[in-house]
């Protein structure tokens, strides 16, 4: 009986290390699994998504500022429904790209309209008035919605980001929807000047 004691207790460390050594290996599975998650937010945008980005959000302030203007010039109530349109629309997305970009770390490159430029169209929209001022605000929403909506379809079929190309996909009706409306309003011309082509 002494030597049978004498064998079980010496098997009795390797019997748990057994039970013990599996049961650490379990507890570390879950930590493992958690780094690919940790990866997705170190991920940084690559040059070209940081130039749309910055193209983008620059597109957004630009619009924004002459919109506002059209809303407080334009004698025509469709021109004022539009410019408050653009306003909210490109303020979404300004909203979007920043908590988008927040997460990244990242505020991308200077690749935006110039403040030079901007500063240019709204002097010329400041000099216009009546129905002069109408068709700049138009043709100037026409030619810039042109331009961004180009970016916007390229980074919605090629931006490695899946989020990115989520936020472009999702913007591009919206952008179109301005431009449309813009070229309408081109055609239709003023109230004023239609009273008079119907007389």
């Amino acid at each position: 009986m002494t030597r049978a004691r004498a064998f079980a207790s010496s098997r009795l460390p390797l019997l748990l290390c057994f039970v013990v050594l599996p049961a650490v290996g379990f507890a570390q599975k879950p930590a493992a699994s958690k780094s690919p998650k940790r990866n997705e937010h170190q991920h940084t945008l690559n040059a070209r998504e940081q130039a749309f980005v910055a193209q983008a959000t620059a597109d957004d302030d630009m619009q924004i500022t002459l919109a506002k203007l059209a809303m407080g010039r334009s004698d025509n109530p469709r021109m004022r429904a539009l410019a408050s349109r653009i306003v909210s629309d490109h303020t979404a997305l300004n909203l979007q790209f920043a908590q988008f970009t927040a997460t990244k770390g990242s505020k991308g490159h200077a690749h935006g309209v110039p403040v030079q430029n901007i500063r240019a169209m709204q002097a010329h929209l400041q000099s216009l008035h009546g129905e002069a001022f109408d068709q700049a605000f138009a043709g100037m929403m026409v030619k810039e919605h042109h331009s961004i909506i180009a970016a916007y379809e390229v980074a919605a079929k090629t931006a490695a980001d899946d989020r990115l190309k989520t936020i472009a996909a999702r913007g591009l009706p919206v952008l179109q929807g301005h431009l449309a409306a813009a070229r309408a309003l081109m055609k239709e011309g003023s109230p004023a000047q239609q009273r008079r082509e119907n007389q």
